[in-house]
């Protein structure tokens, strides 16, 4: 019987796989972070029959992290000033939940824009839901604090890249085999 896919067992196997290959973790800040981080999923998305075997250049994700990640700040933005024009400094943590309630809904858009799909932005909020939306919710901020803690030590981009490999893993195991790629 195979175990359960949990968030903890998600980030177990990637800090292995991150372990058997240190050379993996790389610089992440570039002024073409989306596309160079959506390469270097690329190159970890497990192979699977029927999916693209080479990296598309012509696919705009500045465009597509500009828009999660916008929209997701916008959402951030817009909760922390309302609680500062209702004088509810306590409640700003709601702040940070409100981006990550919105994206949430992108979770799996560049694993969605490296295998092609048609309406990637349609497909990532399809997938997000048929995971579910408080579970994908609750994997995301786990993830989310993993990763973020991670900046705070010695080798800042290790856990950013763990969580990274993560949300890949998830994304084959749970998404990947009802998608239908469009090349």
């Amino acid at each position: 019987m195979k175990p359960a896919l949990t968030v903890g067992s998600l980030l177990r196997q990637s800090a292995q796989q991150l372990a058997a290959r240190p050379a993996q973790v790389a610089q992440p800040l570039s002024v073409h972070i989306f596309t160079t981080g959506a390469r270097w999923m690329f190159a970890h998305l497990p192979p699977q029959a029927g999916q693209p075997v080479e990296f598309d250049d012509s696919i705009r994700f500045g465009r597509y992290g500009s828009l999660k990640y916008g929209s997701s700040l916008l959402a951030l933005v817009a909760v922390a000033s309302g609680l500062a024009r209702l004088h509810l400094l306590p409640w700003l943590p709601l702040a940070g939940l409100a981006f990550y309630v919105v994206e949430v809904h992108f979770l799996f858009l560049f694993p969605l824009l490296l295998d092609r799909v048609a309406h990637p932005l349609r497909a990532s909020l399809r997938a997000t839901y048929r995971v579910g939306l408080f579970k994908a919710l609750a994997w995301t901020l786990t993830l989310a604090a993993f990763m973020l803690a991670g900046l705070l030590r010695r080798r800042p981009w290790r856990n950013w890249h763990v969580g990274c490999l993560a949300l890949i893993r998830w994304y084959h195991h749970e998404v990947r085999a009802g998608i239908h790629p469009r090349f």
